[in-house]
């Protein structure tokens, strides 16, 4: 192909959208519960081949609805092939509004397939421009010649191959041309086509070889001019012969007709006249936040836009706010002044705050934006020093501060503007006045390590927007203003730029960081009033202004207070764990008998499958071969000594470097302490998460857990105390189930677990052994999330039909569970939605997939949904009751992991205060069956030793 002829794209929709449905889940679906993991899909293929062949002209075909030619000549063509779900058939329509978007013409007609208008466009422009088809499929093949290529997905939709005539040569070992023929006399099992019975890919290939086409074969099996000694052997033509029409018949399926009736222009297919606006807003109709910066990347690959270009795409964005909006700089006295007689006669306003790093204990404050009006916003410059002079390594800006405070540890003269800050402090502190914020608990704690308290904080839109999507991820103020309101706002790549240019928050021109901030304050500010009314229609309001936002200040405070590190302990930890890693090193080696990387999985498959010939049945393969991931390695334990030594190494390098190497870098040098942050927005169920560090993840069960812990104290005169929900998941499946004798067993103070070990092995309660006491305890949490026999099996350690049988036990001993998890989903399927006993959704339009994978997944949310969404909500009311009822100087809130919350108490007042949270954390919610509470103490969280009553 020449390099400078033009391209026509040629888009195979069907192949694309089949292709994409079956290789994304089907959890792709827009707030309503609709499905689009197939346009999602295509157009991410879309968008990538754009970008990659840079086509000038470019056109879509679909199959039309109805039978073709093909039908009316073999009855049974594709008659083997299983109708794809509803699902993805719906999403087709959705696929057309967005290709319209892109201003790409459409072609179907009646009684043929997508491929053959894909044959006779090739056909019609031939050698005027080089085609490239895009397909999912390899049924186009045949069409590959000096003028067209065909760009084919593999592996899912993230790899592709552009084929050419000798790449299919390689591939198929045989020529385009050939490909027809192939089929005729191979056949094709998932169009049905029947081929010649008998005849398998290895002598259909041997054949074409040896003859070149379907013809020659016939014809020299007509003038009996073959070998018998050669490939074709007596068998051969005896099926062939057989066989002749079927061959002829399924040629002329397989055969892409090129000579339809079109009526094709090549210059209406110029793609050209994008409108940018208008493929953002399709995007932002389907939520595609993600398919943003691609196309974005589309557009400057297409224009071939240049750094220059780029900057000035930026720069449209802020002079588009110049001119839409009214946005105001107040950089001076007099500014500050009148602006702030205005703010003192709001009953609400918008903010958000500018710093120059993420870390609030230790950035510098740039200056807060505010608005109470859409389209109106002020940004009050306030470049006010950090409030430490540890500045290294505290944020990430904080490396590059010449321009804000020239230099490292030079500070600038910011005593005007502190005086601005401290007028500003009381009208935060005014709780009459409402404040509205997108992540507010940042702008909360920046605020507060400059002195000024907000009060009254009233509403949070990423928080409104988990509520209403807590499937999602993409609640950022971007991603937000996109889906809500279609706007594309001004990013931090336009801000800051990009590559060794980039620049800090600090050294931004104060009119642009007037302006980017101003957008945000603005367009926090129309979510607000967007996002309010649907929390009310989905009766989730009342979850969000009594739970939510109340918990933002706890948050708040427990991530500022943080927690001690032992850091002398640490250490030698950490060199005690690099000594038994280097051990671990050298018996893995051993066994192996060479060195290699034990991290990675490329060369631990070849040592563990190739070279040790460990068996591989049932273990799972991914796209770089058979996987050794955590859960197939433990399939494996039993096999090889050096499986047990990987797990092994594979803990301990975690906790080493996650750990006992990484917490002592995380210290902050003006507190002392780590500080994690907690997550308000990430778990689906409600639970809370925590990052930079993630402090709950760290294993209680295991020895080097316990030692980790252990470097986490409290202050001298202090001491850790800890209060755990006991088993609260089982208490609440018996009070939602209502089931009696879990009622009776809670109510009486029976062990659980030992009772239902009792009853699934029918002996006495005192005879219970360790043993089956433990599969109980894996039996009664399975249940609750929803494990099958095979989960069970694997969870209790116990065979697949000794599982079944207990699973099958426990449900006539606790009947009353069995109906409430049957109902659980049932509502949930009648609802499209699984609840919490306070009101949380958990949206799951996956019960009506027909893909049963999926739905079964989506039935296991139903059934744990409730139980594990109402745990964290009574968690959550826990901390909010705690951190209203006992002040901050008796019991200081550090951690929340999962069912436990951990505070730092004088030593002197521990007594007094445990017994205060105890009664709080108890008494929090009302059960039929008692709330235990669970009560440790301890200078360390290593060695918490429990409190009895």
């Amino acid at each position: 192909m020449s390099k400078n002829k033009k391209k026509l794209m040629i888009i195979d929709g069907n192949a694309l959208i089949h292709r994409s449905f079956h290789a994304l889940p089907p959890t792709i679906a827009l707030k309503d519960g609709t499905v689009v993991n197939a346009v999602y899909g295509f157009a991410s293929f879309l968008i990538k081949s754009i970008r990659e062949l840079k086509p000038e002209y470019v056109v879509l075909t679909l199959d039309k609805k109805g039978p073709t030619f093909r039908h009316k000549k073999f009855k049974e063509y594709k008659a083997k092939r299983v109708k794809a779900p509803d699902e993805l058939y719906a999403q087709i329509p959705l696929v057309r509004n967005l290709v319209k978007s892109f201003n790409i013409p459409v072609f179907e007609k009646t009684g043929f397939e997508a491929d053959d208008l894909i044959g006779t466009i090739a056909k019609t422009v031939d050698k005027e421009v080089e085609k490239i088809i895009v397909t999912g499929d390899k049924d186009t093949l045949q069409l590959v010649n000096k003028h067209t290529k065909v760009y084919s997905m593999s592996r899912g939709l993230a790899d592709s191959i552009l084929y050419d005539e000798d790449l299919v040569k390689d591939k198929m070992e045989i020529v385009p041309d050939q490909v027809v023929d192939y089929k005729a006399l191979r056949g094709d099992p998932s169009d049905n086509i029947p081929g010649v019975p008998g005849i398998g890919d290895k002598t259909t290939i041997d054949l074409l070889r040896e003859f070149g086409t379907l013809d020659k074969i016939y014809k020299a099996l007509d003038k009996d001019e073959y070998k018998f000694d050669g490939i074709v052997k007596p068998r051969i033509v005896d099926l062939l012969k057989e066989h002749r029409d079927s061959a002829y018949l399924s040629q002329e399926l397989a055969t892409i007709k090129c000579d339809v009736e079109l009526k094709f222009n090549l210059e209406a297919t110029r793609f050209k006249d994008l409108d940018k606006d208008k493929v953002i807003k399709a995007l932002a109709n389907l939520e595609f936040k993600s398919l943003l910066p691609r196309v974005q990347l589309m557009f400057t690959d297409l224009f071939n836009e240049t750094k220059a270009k780029k900057e000035e795409a930026a720069e449209n964005k802020f002079e588009r706010n110049q001119k839409q909006f009214k946005y105001t700089l107040v950089d001076t006295d007099s500014k500050f002044n009148k602006f702030l007689s205005e703010l003192k006669k709001q009953k609400s306003f918008t903010f958000d705050t500018e710093t120059t790093g993420i870390n609030p204990l230790a950035c510098g404050l740039l200056g807060i934006s505010f608005s109470w009006k859409k389209g109106s916003a002020y940004y009050v410059q306030l470049k006010i020093n950090p409030t430490t002079l540890e500045l290294r390594g505290a944020s990430e800006d904080m490396s590059r501060q010449g321009s804000l405070f020239g230099g490292a540890d030079k500070k600038i003269d910011d005593g005007q503007e502190r005086k601005r800050l401290e007028k500003l402090n009381k009208v935060f502190a005014d709780k009459k006045i409402k404040k509205y914020a997108h992540n507010g608990k940042f702008d909360i704690r920046v605020l507060k390590a400059f002195g000024a308290e907000v009060k009254g904080f009233n509403f949070d839109t990423m928080v409104a927007s988990y509520l209403l999507n807590p499937g999602s991820r993409q609640h950022n103020l971007d991603a937000l203003t996109f889906t809500e309101l279609g706007f594309e706002k001004i990013n931090k790549i336009d801000l800051l730029g990009s590559g060794k240019d980039k620049k800090t928050f600090a050294e931004v021109e104060t009119e642009k960081m007037s302006l980017y901030s101003c957008e945000d304050a603005d367009f926090t500010g129309r979510l607000v009033k967007k996002l309010k009314p649907q929390l009310k229609e989905r009766k989730t309001y009342g979850l969000f202004k009594e739970l939510e936002m109340p918990l933002i200040k706890v948050l708040s405070a427990m991530e500022d207070n943080g927690i001690k590190l032992n850091t002398i302990f640490l250490s030698k930890l950490g060199q005690k764990m690099d000594k038994k890693i280097v051990n671990l090193e050298k018996k893995i080696h051993g066994f192996a008998k060479e060195i290699f990387n034990i991290s990675s999985p490329k060369q631990l498959q070849v040592i563990l499958f190739e070279k040790l010939k460990i068996s591989t049945e049932g273990i799972k393969r991914t796209k770089t071969g058979i996987s050794t991931a955590a859960d197939e390695l433990d399939k494996l334990k039993a096999l090889h000594p050096i499986i047990k030594l990987i797990q092994q190494y594979r803990e301990l390098s975690k906790l080493a470097s996650t750990y006992a190497h990484a917490l002592p870098k995380l210290i902050n040098k003006k507190t002392k302490r780590v500080h994690t942050s907690f997550n308000q927005t990430v778990t689906a169920t409600g639970r809370l998460s925590s990052s930079e560090p993630n402090l709950q993840n760290i294993p209680v069960r295991t020895e080097l857990g316990r030692e980790i812990r252990k470097a986490f104290v409290a202050k001298k005169g202090y001491k850790l105390l800890a209060l755990d929900y006991s088993q609260i998941e089982l208490r609440l499946a018996a009070h939602m189930s209502g089931d009696k004798k879990m009622i009776e067993a809670f109510k009486n103070g029976i062990d659980i677990h030992t009772m239902t070990a009792a009853e699934i092995n029918q002996v006495d309660p005192d005879d219970v052994e360790p043993g089956m006491r433990r599969e109980a305890k894996a039996i009664n949490f399975g249940i609750l999330y929803g494990q099958g026999p095979h989960g069970l099996a694997q969870t209790a350690e116990i065979s697949y039909f000794q599982a079944r049988e207990f699973i099958d036990q426990y449900f006539a001993v606790y009947s009353d569970v069995k109906k409430y998890i049957d109902q659980s989903i049932k509502d949930a399927r009648d609802k499209g939605y699984a609840e919490t006993l306070f009101g949380r959704r958990r949206y799951l339009p996956e019960l009506d997939s027909s893909v049963v994978m999926v739905r079964k997944a989506a039935e296991r949310m139903a059934m744990n949904t409730p139980i594990q969404g109402t745990a964290a909500d009574i968690i959550k009311k826990a901390m909010i009751a705690v951190y209203e009822n006992v002040p901050q100087d008796k019991a200081r809130m550090l951690l929340q992991v999962h069912d436990e919350l951990i505070f730092e108490v004088k030593s002197a007042q521990a007594k007094i205060v445990y017994k205060k949270v105890k009664e709080i954390m108890e008494n929090v919610v009302k059960l039929k069956i008692p709330i235990v509470v669970d009560v440790k103490v301890g200078e360390n969280w290593g060695e918490l030793e429990s409190i009895k009553n």
